[in-house]
């Protein structure tokens, strides 16, 4: 982790206008094209969540400003950041589940798959208190659609990151998956959310 001299930062001007809002948060939603991955999860007889979950966070993780991190009057750079996300138990209620990231897909997509069945076994709602090195993912399969928002609290670190995707459909020919993401603006534009979306591309077509 790195600690942002935020006086001699590029962002400063756009970090402290932002800090003064009620809610600092800007989002977009999108459909994305994931034609190859859908093609290589069912060649390899691969699930999809922890497939698409490991090309978002591995996308993520190669966008530094969506590594950013504000805390109070301070901003901190991670030199990685990690799911937290939800998943459906047997009563329908979801639970928070968190993984940590690692670069090599066997070895997350085999942790994200214990981590979901342990989770799966408790009903917690919370993350670590004070624990920023995140970014918050859910996912509704049921729906494709066009716009979301998400509820918080001013004290509910709007510095990290929250993802949704949807349920994925079939576009001429093309496999499109819906997704939104909400960022702060103090710390992110929609040109580094048009970068992710470049290198999530980039990390379908290579995995």
């Amino acid at each position: 982790m790195k600690n942002i001299d935020i006086y001699n930062w590029k962002r400063k001007k756009h970090y402290v206008f932002y800090q003064e809002f009620d809610n600092p948060c800007f989002s977009l939603s999108v459909n994305i094209d994931i034609t190859l991955l859908i093609e290589k999860i069912k060649s390899n007889k691969l699930k999809f969540f922890p497939s698409f979950l490991y090309c978002l966070m591995k996308a993520i993780n190669r966008v530094e400003e969506l590594r950013f991190r504000t805390r109070k009057d301070k901003v901190v750079l991670h030199e990685q950041v990690n799911p937290s996300y939800t998943v459906l138990n047997e009563q329908e209620n979801f639970v928070f589940c968190y993984s940590e990231y690692n670069n090599d897909f066997e070895t997350f997509y085999s942790q994200v798959i214990k981590d979901i069945k342990l989770a799966l076994k408790g009903d917690n709602l919370s993350d670590e208190e004070g624990k920023d090195d995140l970014v918050y993912i859910s996912s509704v399969p049921w729906i494709e659609f066009t716009g979301l928002t998400h509820p918080f609290k001013r004290d509910d670190l709007p510095s990290i990151p929250r993802v949704t995707f949807g349920k994925y459909f079939e576009d001429n020919q093309k496999i499109k998956l819906p997704f939104s993401i909400q960022a702060h603006h103090g710390l992110v534009d929609g040109l580094h959310i048009s970068h992710l979306f470049k290198e999530i591309d980039g990390v379908i077509k290579d995995f």
